[in-house]
């Protein structure tokens, strides 16, 4: 028995992610690959993401063959995708078949979006005022500027407080003299 040589046809699949917006929406950057020495017909192209996001399956048009494999390095086409949180991986899946009638279903592995996303950017700031243009006759004098102070705010409580602390005074002392003089004050029976 003679047995035929094995037949090794292979398309393969990888992804890169970036995050391209503070909102946190990845661009995935997919390279499909075919190592066979037939061109290759890819269908069915789907997104598979771990949660519910709004996705794009390509910025572009997308590939439909890949041209048969002359050896090292293998023939490839690439894309991209965009995909938004908050899915946290995403993979793609198609069917492959080439020439001579072979097919195959074709998964990616897991892309991980956790990569840093852009920081927000800080609002604009006011234009600047154009400063005058020094004149050359007048020669500068400094002048003095006042000192820096703060702004004086809510209504002054100082006389208030002194004129209640005083009325205390007076009041205590006067009811210590009266409670002192009713105390002097003896009665005889007779």
């Amino acid at each position: 028995m003679f047995a035929s040589p094995a037949s090794a046809h292979a398309s393969g699949a990888s992804g890169s992610a970036e995050c391209v917006s503070v909102g946190g929406k990845y661009e995935v950057t997919w390279k499909l690959t075919n190592d066979y020495n037939a061109i290759v017909t890819l269908s069915d192209l789907k997104l598979v993401l771990d949660q519910n996001a709004t996705t794009v399956l390509s910025t572009t048009q997308v590939p439909t063959t890949i041209a048969a494999s002359t050896g090292n390095p293998l023939t490839q086409v690439s894309f991209t995708s965009v995909v938004d949180r908050p899915a946290t991986k995403v993979k793609i899946t198609y069917k492959a078949k080439w020439a001579d009638g072979f097919g195959a279903d074709v998964a990616s592995g897991w892309v991980s979006l956790t990569g840093p996303c852009p920081s927000p950017s800080p609002s604009p700031s006011k234009s600047a005022t154009p400063s005058p243009t020094p004149s050359a006759s007048k020669p500068a004098t400094p002048s003095a500027s006042p000192s820096p102070s703060l702004p004086v705010t809510g209504s002054s409580s100082t006389l208030p407080l002194v004129g209640t602390g005083a009325a205390l005074v007076v009041g205590g002392a006067a009811l210590v003299a009266t409670l002192r003089r009713r105390r002097r004050v003896t009665f005889t029976a007779e």
